[in-house]
């Protein structure tokens, strides 16, 4: 059970939503392209994806973890690379649910649940979940969705909603199961459009797959694979069938599509590996993944052992045995190459240890070979702010805003440094990371803040008076489009 503790959606938010959803349908336009596009403009698609996903950001649905969602855009970019998008930008990101199920929502926002990517046995697997979501995407599956049947729309957006206040009230399973539930009717209320739906994206999913270096023959395996588990018992697979129907032709029809593909041997890349099982050890407890680590390994029951000795670094370090955690990660390092997440670990172990200077020394050699792994880059700094100078370590700050501007983490972290000190500049970061998650009351809220607090800075201050009309201006004109 996810616990869930922030309000999910506003009222404002949820009259936003339901108001894009339902734009005039023009039913004599000459073809699906362009009855979706006048359906549910590009605009509408992204308003609508960028809202429900902040939502369940906001409400902790999303895995906010750097490792994990570095990983899944890599793996997606790959993929939505070979869709010939311009302009079109994917998110790709891990959902706090053990339920096996993926996602796509409108303006390029593809979900995929925990327990979807602890039950792939191969990274092809994976891909070819994230290749069909993608492909619901590229083929503006939604938009004609709605060309069709705008009450369907209506509804799907609806359930997005219903998650989500479902999700203010602690219950994060019923919450995304009202988000699938919602996602599913969109997608298989009319079977004749589920079923052209699903082919299509599974024809178009292969070839980002194949493009990206994948073997295409995954796809159809992974589908039989969990069509035949919910066989024989009512599992999580079922979510996934549910919102993605499953039949043995299409199955069948994917088998010989996949056939005309070049065959690709393709390993497991180590970041894989190591995402599913952190994936895990957040999933159990930490005397219950020790147990599961060690008896995988004592059955010699894994996919990677090198892996499984990471799993059990990260068990151990959860249950407090460093000890444990340098015996578990020394081996993981052994049987693995080299990787930013085997540095981040470590280092993690070292710190915990209560070496600090260690630790700092670990992760500015690893910076040395992966300057851009986030998690190293936020350990240094963390590092920092723990054992000072202050100084030092807002000037590492100040050098990793220049080159990302946009991470919200960072701002955290200047906040961290300037609380208790300086509430011009505390509120002015903080508002910084709201605004760059696009939090827009948040940030409103924290640059009012800001602008009252004693200080001179006139850069800093002309800037905040800016974001300040930026962001009543955007407030008020979605209030506008709730009313």
């Amino acid at each position: 059970m996810i616990e869930l503790m922030r309000p999910f959606l506003p009222a404002a938010l949820i009259a936003t939503l339901l108001a894009v959803a339902m734009p005039p349908v023009h039913a004599d336009l000459p073809d699906l392209g362009d009855v979706s596009a006048a359906s549910l403009s590009g605009a509408d698609e992204a308003q609508i994806g960028r809202d429900a996903f902040r939502a369940m950001r906001e409400s902790e649905l999303v895995i906010d973890d750097a490792e994990v969602n570095a990983y899944l855009n890599q793996i997606g970019q790959k993929l939505s690379s070979g869709a010939q998008m311009p302009g079109m930008h994917f998110t790709y990101f891990a959902v706090d649910d053990n339920g096996i199920n993926a996602f796509a929502m409108p303006g390029g926002y593809i979900g995929v649940n925990r327990g979807l990517i602890l039950t792939t046995q191969s990274e092809a697997e994976l891909a070819s979940v994230l290749g069909h979501e993608t492909a619901h995407v590229t083929q503006h599956h939604m938009a004609r969705m709605k060309a069709a049947s705008a009450p369907n729309q209506l509804l799907v957006l609806a359930a997005i909603v219903a998650g989500a206040l479902a999700a203010g009230t602690g219950n994060g399973n019923a919450a995304f199961g009202a988000i699938n539930a919602g996602i599913g009717l969109s997608l298989s209320n009319q079977l004749s459009y589920s079923r052209d739906f699903e082919r299509e994206a599974d024809r178009v999913g292969m070839q980002y797959m194949s493009g990206a270096g994948f073997d295409a023959r995954a796809m159809p395996t992974f589908f039989e694979r969990l069509q035949n588990a919910s066989r024989y018992s009512d599992n999580n697979a079922l979510a996934f069938l549910r919102t993605h129907p499953v039949t043995i032709e299409r199955i069948s029809e994917g088998q010989d599509r996949a056939a005309s593909y070049p065959l690709r041997m393709r390993a497991d890349s180590t970041d894989y590996l190591l995402v599913r099982e952190k994936l895990r050890t957040e999933q159990l407890a930490p005397d219950e993944a020790i147990r599961y680590y060690q008896s995988a390994l004592n059955n010699r029951q894994f996919l990677n052992e090198g892996a499984q000795y990471y799993g059990l670094a990260r068990a151990k370090l959860a249950a407090r045995d460093v000890a444990g955690a340098r015996k578990a990660i020394v081996q993981a390092e052994r049987l693995l190459p080299d990787n930013a997440m085997l540095v981040s670990l470590n280092a993690e172990i070292i710190r915990a240890s209560g070496d600090s200077a260690g630790a700092l020394a670990r992760y500015r050699k690893g910076l040395e070979t992966y300057p851009s792994a986030r998690t190293l880059i936020y350990g240094e700094l963390d590092t920092l702010i723990t054992i000072g100078p202050r100084s030092a370590a807002l000037a590492r700050l100040k050098e990793q805003q220049l080159r990302w501007p946009n991470d919200p983490e960072l701002y955290r972290r200047e906040a961290s440094l300037y609380a208790d000190r300086d509430p011009l500049r505390y509120h002015a970061a903080l508002g910084n990371a709201f605004y760059f998650e696009g939090r827009d009351n948040a940030a409103l809220e924290q640059y009012q803040l800001a602008a009252a607090a004693p200080g001179d800075d006139f850069y800093l201050r002309s800037s905040i008076e800016a974001r300040q009309r930026e962001l009543a201006a955007r407030i008020k004109a979605d209030g506008k489009k709730a009313r």
